[in-house]
């Protein structure tokens, strides 16, 4: 089904938006501008999530977990490129804790918060409800596999880099999900951790290399890959 577009009402009330056409609707009923960050939501959750939301043990899930996310969280979101529609089977929010909740595995294995409120001072940027470290999330399809720290940058790279899949560490370290993943998989491996990182990478490296028995390669950069453009990050994994 091809979008709809119609004037944004915020942009017009500025008076922007003079083509008429900034706000997208979106087939459950809700609608987005992309350049102001206006949302509307709509009130179509498909059974199958409402489903999935309610048969996940407490634990993993804020008690107050919603599908109705701020313009404010979203707007943080959507800053790096992925569009609502890419995201919106998989976030939520929690108005308590004023958490951008993402859902992690299908079924759901675990949920990770990013704080996206005012309070000074903030709270940590992220609260996991579960633990990431008996999960092991592979994002996309590919011949190559890409490690990096956190989830967002890992659906940029896949989503944006053909044939390869991404797998978020969720930190800087590989636990026992990742290394049978990997074990079991016979495709190259890069290891591409920020620039805080590089005294360790190429001995993480080089362990991973040894125990895969694969190549393993290395990219370190200042800014998460979440950050870079599509053509950054094609550019660095064709250095490696």
């Amino acid at each position: 089904m091809k979008s709809r577009y119609s004037p944004c009402p915020k942009c017009r009330a500025k008076g922007n938006d003079t083509s008429g056409d900034n706000l997208v609707h979106f087939q459950d009923g809700g609608a987005h501008c992309y350049a102001c960050g206006y949302h509307e939501f709509g009130n179509k959750i498909p059974q199958q999530l409402k489903k999935e939301i309610f048969n996940v043990p407490k634990n993993l899930l804020a008690f107050d977990f919603t599908r109705e996310v701020p313009a404010a969280a979203l707007k943080w979101l959507l800053q790096y490129g992925l569009p609502w529609s890419y995201w919106k089977d998989q976030i939520g929010y929690s108005p308590t804790e004023e958490r951008l909740i993402f859902q992690v595995g299908k079924p759901m294995q675990f949920s990770i918060g990013r704080y996206v409120g005012n309070a000074v001072p903030a709270p940590r940027k992220w609260y996991v409800w579960g633990d990431p470290h008996r999960h092991c999330e592979v994002v996309g399809s590919g011949k190559t596999i890409v490690l990096v720290e956190d989830l967002i940058s890992a659906h940029k790279i896949a989503a944006s880099c053909p044939n390869v899949e991404s797998i978020p560490l969720f930190g800087v370290e590989l636990h026992k999900p990742h290394m049978y993943y990997l074990l079991n998989e016979n495709k190259p491996v890069v290891f591409w951790l920020d620039k805080d990182q590089q005294g360790s990478i190429m001995r993480k490296a080089m362990r991973l290399q040894a125990l895969t028995g694969r190549a393993v390669s290395v990219v370190s950069t200042e800014r998460d890959p979440k950050e870079l453009t599509k053509e950054e990050l094609n550019a660095y994994l064709r250095s490696n």
